[in-house]
C-alpha cells in the first residue's frame, strides 16, 4: 500500500450537527478541544505511516521516533494515520508507551490500515483517547469516519483561537476480496457539512474567521491537480513508481499527454473538502498515505 505527506503549510446559542437519518443531536462545541495555548514560535510536528507490526522492534522503533521528537521539539505532534498495520493490542499499548514518553500534546487522524488488527476500532480509539497527552477526540455522534474533531490553539491573553486544527477521517473500507485488509476510501459529504458548522462555530464564537491547517491520511485529488498544473514550482520530492488505477480518465489522459505517470494515491473522487476547507479559512492540508512523496506547493 501507499502512504506520506504534503501540502503547505460561550455564550452564544449551541449549533447542533445532524445527520441523515436517525441522527444524534450532538453539539458542535463538543468536538473541540480548546485546551492548547498558542505562542508566536508555535512548532507542529507530522508524523505518518509508522506501521507499527507484530514484526516491529519497538525499543529500535522507539528510540528513533524519539530522538525525531527531541530535534524537532514540537509543541503539538499530530500523526496522520496508518500508526499500526498487523499489530496485536501489546502492539498498540506499546506504540501509545512511545507516544506519551515524549511529553508532548499530540492528536490522531486514523489511516486505512489502522483496523488490521486484533482490536475493535472502538477500542483503539478509546486506547488513544485515555493516553496522558493526548488530544485525540471522538464524539459519540452519527458523522461518518471516527477522528473528526478540532484542536484550538488558544491565545492565553484574548482567551480566543489563534488558529483551528481541523482533524479529519479520510476512512477506508473493507475488501472482501482478500481478506483482511482495508482498502481507500474518501472523506464523506456528511463529514464535510461538519467541518462546515464546525468552521462557523469557531467564527461565531471568535467574531472572525480562525485560520486553520487540516490533517487527514488518505490525499486529496488536489495533489493530482497542483501536479499537472504546477510542476516547476513545487517543492520536495515525487517517488511514487506505480500508477493509480482509480484515478479518473481524464486526468490519465492529461499525465499520459505530458509523457508523466499518475504519482498519486487518492480515493475515488474529488470530494470538495478542499474547496470547502479554504473557504473557511484553512490555510494548508496535511495528509500521509504516499510513502515515497514528501513534496508541497
Amino acid at each position: 500500500m501507499k502512504t506520506h505527506l504534503s501540502r503547505a503549510f460561550l455564550l452564544l446559542p449551541l449549533i447542533f450537527l445532524t445527520s441523515c437519518g436517525s441522527a444524534k443531536n450532538v453539539a458542535i462545541s463538543d468536538y473541540f478541544d480548546e485546551t492548547i495555548a498558542y505562542k508566536s514560535d508555535f512548532r507542529l510536528l507530522q508524523l505518518t505511516d509508522l506501521h507499527w507490526s507484530v514484526n516491529t522492534n519497538a525499543e529500535k522503533a522507539g528510540a528513533y521516533l524519539t530522538q525525531v521528537v527531541k530535534t524537532a521539539k514540537p509543541d503539538f505532534v499530530m500523526i496522520t494515520g496508518d500508526l499500526l498495520l498487523g499489530a496485536t493490542t501489546s502492539t498498540a499499548k506499546a506504540l501509545v508507551s512511545v507516544i506519551d514518553s515524549w511529553d508532548v500534546p499530540f492528536g490522531v487522524t486514523w489511516g486505512n490500515h489502522d483496523r488490521e488488527g486484533e482490536y475493535s476500532p472502538a477500542w483503539l480509539s478509546k486506547l488513544f483517547m485515555s493516553a496522558k497527552n493526548s488530544h485525540y477526540h471522538e464524539v459519540d455522534d452519527d458523522v461518518f469516519g471516527r477522528s473528526n474533531y478540532v484542536v484550538s490553539l488558544m491565545n492565553p491573553l484574548t482567551k480566543k483561537a489563534a488558529w483551528n486544527i481541523y482533524a479529519i477521517d479520510s476512512n477506508s473500507y473493507p475488501e472482501s476480496k482478500t481478506g483482511i485488509y482495508y482498502d481507500y476510501d474518501v472523506i464523506h459529504d456528511d463529514q464535510i457539512s461538519w467541518f462546515k458548522k464546525a468552521a462557523a462555530y469557531s467564527t461565531q464564537q471568535n467574531g472572525t474567521i480562525v485560520p486553520g491547517i487540516s490533517y487527514f491520511h488518505i490525499p486529496l485529488f488536489q495533489w493530482y491537480y497542483a501536479y499537472l498544473q504546477n510542476q516547476k514550482g513545487l517543492m520536495g520530492e515525487i517517488l511514487e513508481t506505480s500508477t493509480n488505477s482509480l484515478a479518473p480518465a481524464d486526468i490519465k489522459k492529461q499525465y499520459a499527454d505530458q509523457g508523466l505517470k499518475v504519482k498519486f494515491w487518492p480515493g475515488y473522487k474529488d470530494t470538495g473538502y478542499f474547496d470547502a476547507g479554504v473557504q473557511n479559512g484553512v490555510k494548508g492540508f496535511f495528509c500521509g498515505h504516499d510513502h515515497s512523496n514528501d513534496w508541497g506547493e
